[in-house]
């Protein structure tokens, strides 16, 4: 086995983690964009994002349950993310474990090397989340009629003529 495919088994162990057992609308959606927030805004921005909408769903108390299921995600989110680049050692300055306060420190002081290995590594882990929100989808919690949405690739087109 190689140490890709054996590093992409790890990121989606990571993200089966993050997620809960049915995934809601909310979930799925933010999950989903999550890499194209990565790569447009950045690891430090979005990282800092991650950890205050984190910390906004424990002010609120989250009485909705899809609010409280996002919140957590984000919550479990931010710190696994802290957690896999103090465990990969990719932030130079870093020890074996790192706090959310301190993964945005290390993100701001770290090199444009740093950086970019931390970036790649977050970003592989988004596709994960986005590729795993998919998966476990609960079509019930719909909401707003999203369990009538055709599943990804069948392009709406109606197959039976």
């Amino acid at each position: 086995m190689s140490g890709a495919e054996r590093i992409d088994q790890e990121l989606a162990a990571i993200a089966y983690e993050i997620l809960p057992e049915k995934v809601t609308k909310e979930v799925r959606t933010r999950m989903r964009q999550l890499p194209s927030r990565l790569r447009g805004g950045g690891l430090a921005a979005s990282y800092a994002f991650i950890c205050a909408r984190a910390n906004e769903s424990k002010a609120d108390g989250s009485k909705n349950d899809s609010k409280a299921q996002l919140g957590r995600a984000y919550g479990l989110l931010a710190d696994k993310i802290a957690q896999r680049l103090a465990d990969q050692r990719i932030l130079g300055k870093a020890g074996d474990t790192m706090t959310r306060q301190q993964c945005l420190r290390h993100l701001a002081d770290a090199t444009p090397m740093e950086y970019a290995r931390a970036s790649a590594e977050i970003d592989a882990l988004a596709i994960w989340l986005s590729r795993l929100s998919d998966a476990l989808w609960d079509r019930s919690d719909d909401g707003n009629g999203a369990g009538n949405e055709p599943p990804p690739g069948d392009g709406g087109g109606d197959a039976q003529g």
